[in-house]
């Protein structure tokens, strides 16, 4: 009697045989396929977030602050996107240290950086600036307890994390134009890869070799999660085809992630070619794969349909 682990594992293998046996232009027009279901799902939970505010530039921002950590802390950058909406941001103009000061301390991280940062004259002015424009702004703030930051480090920590976003934010008056504007994997890492760190928080940093910016990797995700989905997300709202179409040409450009289930795929021989690829895998994965929906999967109806 085979378990549900084994059932899965059994499919799976089926999945990557036949999806090895595939030439060229089936492989593509099936990884395609599963890409597209991948997108229309991610474009459904966008939409709602959209229409939350009814604003692009607030909708980037918060897929942006979201793309932070797609894992433990996640849904806290999410509800600092709602507490600290980008429209105060843009209040500030292209202040950075005012940016930085709003960001960590809405995320009600200021505080503790008073205690570790006690001799430092920035973190004071950061503290300063944030008390003037919250109430200037009204502005709430986050517990910093929500925060998990057991096991976190280096650039991985939240306070890295934000003044890296600071610094972007602080470089683009409408951050939505350059996204939109993006059509290569180098015009991604030239947008996203110029951010840096003041020289007070490099004592958060034990790689003495890192200078700050967002890495080519983190690029790669910003590319994926957030450049693309709104690339795809704003063409139809707009009717802009050329953006659809730029979206989808932009992952074939991008590298293919790395996690345990595009690994699995890896081990079974299927090999990622790009990030359209790895997002058809992830979607095989997690949506069909991983709940026994064979019936359900683009993939299984391509292969009956032959």
């Amino acid at each position: 009697m085979f378990g549900a682990d084994s059932i899965k594992a059994i499919s799976q293998r089926k999945c990557a045989k036949e999806l090895l046996a595939l030439d060229h232009s089936h492989r593509r027009e099936v990884m395609s396929q599963l890409c597209f279901d991948r997108i229309a799902q991610k474009q459904e939970f966008l939409t709602d977030k959209f229409h939350d505010t009814e604003d692009w530039n607030e909708t980037a921002y918060f897929m942006l602050l979201r793309a932070l950590d797609v894992r433990r802390n996640r849904a806290v950058y999410e509800r600092l996107a709602h507490v600290l909406p980008y429209r105060y941001l843009c209040r500030v103009g292209y202040d950075r240290t005012a940016i930085e000061a709003m960001l960590l301390g809405c995320a009600g991280l200021l505080p503790r950086l008073s205690k570790v940062f006690y001799d430092s004259k920035e973190v004071a002015e950061l503290c300063s600036i944030f008390e003037y424009n919250s109430h200037k702004f009204d502005l709430d703030k986050l517990a910093f307890e929500e925060w998990q930051l057991t096991g976190v480090k280096g650039d991985n920590h939240p306070v890295i994390k934000l003044l890296q976003l600071a610094s972007l934010l602080s470089q683009h008056e409408y951050l939505l134009n350059d996204i939109l504007a993006c059509r290569t994997k180098l015009d991604v890492e030239r947008l996203f890869c110029n951010s840096s760190i003041p020289q007070w928080a490099a004592r958060l940093i034990t790689d003495e070799n890192y200078a700050g910016p967002f890495t080519r990797v983190k690029a790669a995700m910003f590319g994926i999660n957030v450049v693309a989905q709104m690339q795809i997300l704003y063409s139809e709202y707009t009717l802009r085809r050329d953006l659809d179409s730029r979206g989808i040409e932009l992952l074939e450009q991008l590298p293919a992630e790395s996690n345990q289930f595009i690994s699995r795929w890896s081990r079974l021989g299927v090999k990622s070619e790009n990030a359209l690829e790895s997002q058809a895998l992830l979607q095989l994965s997690n949506s069909y794969c991983g709940d026994l929906r064979c019936d359900k999967c683009p993939f299984r109806r391509f292969v009956d349909a032959k």
